[in-house]
């Protein structure tokens, strides 16, 4: 596993913290009111600016259109871009490939459209960074494995990061059937909602940590 993610962060410390227990990827929410880990502009580039360490800090957005996307784009620079909605991949083809592999096509999967998102990632795996699969959206509901097992078994050479419910207790379970190229974890890691708890975070990165070890 390649990616192990932090969303939903919403200060410098937070993002020094996960950064030093392992993480190698930190997620800031812009532009979703509704959620309440989202950020002003200001207060992100503030953090990408002030937090050190190498680590890839990811934008989590859902843009209504292209247009909006791309000046996301240029407004805020980060090292990947998770893009939440329906978009029509065939008109994200339309970004320059340089921008393009800095996305992460974030994906509702169930039993009714299974077939259609196992044909979107293995018509465009070569055109972004990744695909998100992930039903919760920081609500804590869990990843359907039995559906994400069929995924995994009719895509081919696909980056594929898994998020929904994953926590210390089943992340062990996630890594050894699926083998994900990443993860993604936000509300498990939180004392109250929205608000990060160091000692679930710690012990988190510490169990992925043992489950590498022994694979």
């Amino acid at each position: 596993m390649e990616y192990i993610k932090i969303c939903g962060l919403k200060n410098v410390e937070e993002a020094e913290f996960c950064a030093k227990c392992g993480a190698n990827a930190i997620g800031f929410i812009y532009q979703i009111p509704e959620s309440i880990r989202n950020l002003a502009k200001k207060e992100i580039k503030e953090i990408i600016n002030l937090s050190s360490g190498n680590i890839l800090r990811v934008l989590v957005i859902r843009p209504q259109n292209l247009a909006e996307l791309e000046k996301i784009m240029m407004d805020i620079k980060v090292d990947l871009y998770q893009v939440h909605g329906h978009f029509n991949l065939e008109e994200l083809k339309n970004i320059p490939q340089k921008l393009r592999l800095k996305i992460i096509i974030a994906l509702k999967a169930d039993r009714e459209n299974l077939d259609y998102i196992i044909e979107i990632i293995n018509t465009y795996k070569r055109e972004f960074f990744a695909y998100l699969i992930d039903n919760s959206e920081g609500k804590r509901k869990e990843l359907n494995l039995e559906l994400i097992k069929e995924i995994f078994e009719n895509v081919n050479n696909s980056n594929i990061i898994l998020a929904g419910g994953i926590d210390s207790e089943n992340v062990g379970l996630i890594l050894k059937d699926l083998k994900p190229f990443g993860i993604d974890v936000s509300s498990s890691l939180e004392s109250n909602k929205g608000e990060k708890d160091p000692l679930k975070i710690m012990k988190f990165l510490e169990r992925i940590k043992e489950v590498k070890a022994n694979l």
